[in-house]
């Protein structure tokens, strides 16, 4: 049986995206289940906390069902802060880490290893375009029974495991090369990763690499500071089911595919 409600901490912090109205958003939408509660700590308005004091509080800590990244890592240099994140992963709570962290942790080993795929020299990303986002996977209760679908986001190219960590990709986004950046960059003509699982220790692990949102417009492409990337309601269900794997195990909410 499912419980009521799971506890989630939404980790948010400046990282160039929008997180304040991505954090806002995402809030309503999980909350909106009826079955999460979410707690924001970190530098936005929504905060009840601080990371460092969040993180230091083990009775606290321990009370979180899931992690759900949507920060960089400026507040997370406390070796003790680190060690805690790492022991509660690896002791069985969950992480999720949201679109635009993968260049963020160079220096955190055990980090790099709970996100996966990771942002090295050969990485790169066009412009804020459209892409074809379909599932690689149609039996993992992610994506089972959910369909393929055109979004306009911006799509990472040429993620590597770094750590050679164990993984599995539920769904691809083709990099078009006849699409060409503002730096003259081309797609890369092949199927890039948009939705990864794995493990730390105990703890289950989601990559959701789909997700920008940029505060204004910079010429990087149309609608780089609206949330057209949010809309298509096959990413809001890989989203909540993403959390609801992420924390079970399974999937029981079939709705909005």
């Amino acid at each position: 049986m499912m419980k009521h409600s799971y506890q989630i901490t939404m980790f948010v912090s400046p990282m160039g995206h929008d997180v304040n109205y991505i954090s806002s958003l995402l809030v309503r939408w999980l909350e909106s289940t009826g079955i999460y509660q979410v707690t924001v700590v970190g530098q936005c308005p929504e905060a009840s906390d601080t990371i460092e004091n969040y993180m230091k509080d083990i009775e606290g800590l321990a009370k979180a069902d899931l992690f759900f990244f949507l920060c960089a890592d400026y507040y997370w240099k406390d070796p003790e802060v680190r060690n805690n994140l790492e022991k509660a992963v690896a002791g069985g709570t969950p992480i999720l880490f949201f679109h635009g962290l993968h260049p963020c942790f160079r220096d955190w080993p055990e980090m790099e290893k709970m996100i996966g795929l990771l942002w090295r020299d050969e990485a790169t990303h066009g412009d804020f375009n459209y892409c074809d986002v379909k599932m690689t996977d149609i039996s993992h209760p992610i994506t089972q029974g959910v369909t393929g679908f055109r979004t306009k986001d911006e799509l990472f190219c040429g993620l590597s495991n770094v750590w050679n960590v164990d993984m599995e990709v539920l769904a691809t986004a083709y990099s078009d090369p006849e699409l060409e950046s503002r730096w003259s960059a081309r797609g890369t003509g092949k199927n890039e990763p948009v939705l990864t699982v794995g493990n730390y220790g105990k703890g289950r692990t989601v990559d959701f690499i789909l997700g920008h949102k940029w505060m204004y417009y910079t010429g990087h492409g149309l609608l780089e500071n609206s949330t057209i990337a949010f809309e298509p309601p096959q990413f809001k269900t890989l989203l909540l089911r993403s959390c609801e794997w992420a924390i079970t195990g399974d999937v029981k909410r079939k709705e909005g595919i």
